[in-house]
């Protein structure tokens, strides 16, 4: 369930990344996939972002396990990445994450979209998203 409120909207689980990302993206049919640690199976990580050149790593908060998401590798070097706090609560640096692939009519990817809760406060969002110019896309899709 989202609560709507004047400085955030809340979710109070998981789940609700994925109506947040559907109302956010103005895409009804959004493919979300759910970021898990592959290692420990743990949905909580700390975001690792540069906003500028469109990069993300997760952390696992159970097993620090990171990973580089998505096509980011390429421009990582290039990046100057920063550990993200909740900007609502000003605390949080735990978040529950999920992909949104937003597909062109052959079902390669045109837009991602990140959505993101923060575990403290609840707080949805999405730090990221950016357009994809090429194709395949598969290579960069399973890399989540």
């Amino acid at each position: 369930m989202i609560i709507k409120g004047i400085k955030s909207w809340k979710g109070y689980n998981p789940k609700d990344i994925d109506k947040y990302l559907r109302i956010y993206s103005e895409e009804k049919d959004i493919d979300i996939k759910d970021v898990i640690c592959h290692k420990c199976g743990n949905d909580s990580f700390n975001l690792i972002i540069d906003q500028d050149e469109g990069v993300i790593q997760v952390k696992c908060t159970k097993c620090e396990t990171e990973k580089i998401l998505l096509d980011c590798e390429e421009y990582w070097e290039d990046a100057e990445p920063e550990l993200q706090v909740c900007p609502v609560c000003n605390k949080g640096e735990s978040f529950n994450v999920k992909v949104g692939f937003v597909r062109r009519e052959n079902g390669s990817v045109k837009w991602v979209y990140i959505g993101n809760r923060c575990t403290k406060c609840k707080s949805l969002g999405s730090y990221l998203d950016w357009k994809i110019s090429y194709e395949p896309t598969t290579k960069m899709e399973q890399n989540i």
